[in-house]
């Protein structure tokens, strides 16, 4: 797209009047373009648009309502999608805004697949409510397996520590990764947490060092990991540190070590570190794959006469992320938890070492 055209797009986006523009056989994109979400919303956009640039057939049109990631505005986007007759809707990465809006879309018979949104109690109604919502975003246990294994995998036969923040995403996510490990035979040699906000945590950065151990999870906000690892570095040099998707929150004051390692779905670190943002960055990526999906079903329903809810359901869908196909349940995780190692300025895939 021409630069000037990308302006007047986006401009349209941030102002809410390209939902105006909805045409009744089009898919309609569900993401933020207000509020503090609005960037993530601008990535989704990008990623939807490069789906339909690469369409091999003439694509189908394309309106971008926003939901602000509120309630409010998912009911409202949602009302409008049905006012302008759009055919599937793809995004929601909030789920005050999807759980508001999934009873008018379902109910405009609109099918939507939910790109951002890992709660499991969207799909735990969706045959109770009849809701029609499949999931592509990864599930909320997600995190915590991948974590595992990447324990099982890299630090298997070494002693390894555990420690969190006390908070409900830390500790609940300690608690989880605990119990898949235990359930291998893997136990952690220390099982620690640490009162976040901190400024210093050398007492329990000392009882790491203490523990022997040379590999350590650490659970927690970001500026809080960026301490704790910059403490323990200091006394422990060498120690191997890895955390889960809060890592890739936006940067604090404090500097996050070299080499720190973030398990995590690639959402905001699948490329090679370059000057100029990539294409699929952030949520551009499930975004593509999402509207692929969609573009896809929309055209299998016309040419074999079926709902798109049933091509939904019953097909595989080839895109840019691999083979996609939905379970009972709706969900379809499509975008595979790697490691990533932090080289001063981004993560950048690990290889193993």
């Amino acid at each position: 797209m021409k630069a000037p055209i990308r302006i007047a797009l986006l401009a349209l986006l941030a102002s809410g009047t390209l939902s105006q523009a909805a045409r009744a056989d089009g898919i309609a994109l569900a993401v933020p373009s207000s509020g503090p979400s609005a960037l993530l919303g601008r990535q989704a956009l990008d990623g939807a648009r490069a789906a339909l640039g690469d369409a091999s057939a003439a694509p189908p049109s394309l309106a971008a309502f926003d939901t602000r990631c509120d309630r409010e505005g998912g009911a409202e986007a949602a009302q409008r999608m049905a006012e302008a007759k759009a055919e599937i809707a793809v995004g929601f990465l909030c789920v005050a805004a999807l759980e508001a809006a999934l009873p008018v879309l379902s109910k405009a018979n609109i099918p939507t697949i939910d790109i951002g949104v890992r709660s499991d109690r969207i799909l735990d109604r969706r045959e109770r409510a009849g809701w029609q919502v499949w999931r592509i975003a990864p599930g909320p246990q997600a995190e915590a397996k991948a974590i595992a294994d990447f324990v099982r995998a890299r630090w298997q036969g070494a002693p390894f520590g555990l420690v969190e923040d006390g908070s409900s995403y830390g500790r609940d996510l300690a608690e989880s990764v605990r119990g898949l490990l235990e359930a291998q035979g893997l136990r952690p040699i220390l099982v620690d947490n640490y009162r976040p906000a901190d400024e210093k945590q050398f007492g329990l950065a000392r009882r790491i060092a203490q523990s022997g151990v040379r590999h350590v999870l650490v659970f927690g906000a970001r500026r809080d990991v960026a301490i704790v690892a910059r403490d323990a570095l200091d006394v422990t040099p060498g120690l191997e540190i890895a955390s889960g998707e809060s890592l890739l929150d936006e940067a604090g004051d404090v500097p996050l070590p070299k080499g720190v390692l973030a398990i995590a779905s690639g959402f905001d670190v699948g490329w090679t570190p370059s000057e100029e943002p990539p294409a699929d960055e952030g949520y551009g990526r499930i975004a593509r794959i999402g509207t692929e999906i969609a573009i896809e079903a929309l055209r299998r329903s016309k040419a074999e006469s079926r709902t798109i809810a049933d091509v939904l359901s019953a097909e595989t869908f080839v895109t840019s992320g691999g083979l996609v196909r939905f379970d009972a349940t709706g969900s379809a995780d499509v975008i595979p938890f790697e490691a990533y190692r932090w080289d001063g300025t981004r993560f950048t895939t690990d290889g193993e070492r």
